[in-house]
């Protein structure tokens, strides 16, 4: 299979999670974090999240020319099984090119620079990462910035479709059972499951830390 580079980035609490207890998104960065992450995205091709961050946060998931001047935005990607990105919706905007990945026929009418590209599902009946990566790269993406939410970016680490992760942790405590996580989904049943990651380097960002791991 040919695929894209894939990055996971992503910022979380000292206890891991991503969101408030109710999912309601929470900024979660500092400032330079943020600084970072801009001119990160502005250096991939694609950047995708899932259809629970665009229904939550409603993100754009453009570059802004307040951190980066005359930014190369990326292509959007959503995975959306069911086809429920609201033609409303920030991230089917002008600026760029969006694509929606979904497993059935859609019936939502998009402006010309967004496109709805069918995939199959895998055996979880999600769609089929793998066949995905497969599409994107067969139409020139040849790197891919994955954001969230933990779902997908479980899918990833499961199916071993990760090549570096790049995590901001900042010094706070949100809590609760049912509070997101950085990697939501089902988890390993053994040890023999575990996903083994290597630290590249850990680097402080005001007063949180950033890690640069590779996936073994």
């Amino acid at each position: 299979m040919n695929r894209p580079y894939v990055i996971i980035n992503c910022a979380m609490s000292a206890d891991g999670k991503i969101a408030l207890p109710n999912r309601k998104q929470l900024r979660i960065s500092c400032d330079k974090d943020i600084e970072r992450m801009y001119k990160l995205r502005n250096e991939f091709d694609a950047v995708l999240v899932g259809i629970g961050s665009i229904l939550t946060d409603n993100p754009k998931l453009t570059v802004k020319e307040k951190y980066v001047k005359n930014p190369c935005q990326p292509i959007r990607i959503v995975l959306d099984s069911k086809c429920r990105t609201p033609i409303d919706s920030q991230v089917v905007n002008q600026i760029t090119k969006t694509y929606i990945i979904t497993n059935k026929r859609c019936d939502k009418t998009f402006d010309n620079n967004v496109e709805v590209i069918e995939c199959p599902k895998d055996i979880d009946g999600l769609i089929n990462l793998e066949t995905m990566l497969d599409i994107l790269h067969k139409r020139g993406i040849k790197t891919l910035m994955v954001e969230g939410g933990g779902t997908v970016i479980w899918s990833f680490l499961r199916n071993g479709l990760v090549d570096d992760v790049y995590v901001y942790i900042a010094p706070i405590i949100i809590g609760g059972k049912m509070t997101p996580t950085m990697t939501d989904g089902l988890g390993i049943k053994s040890k023999d499951e575990l996903i083994s990651l290597k630290i590249v380097t850990i680097k402080s960002l005001e007063n949180g830390i950033l890690v640069h791991y590779k996936r073994l």
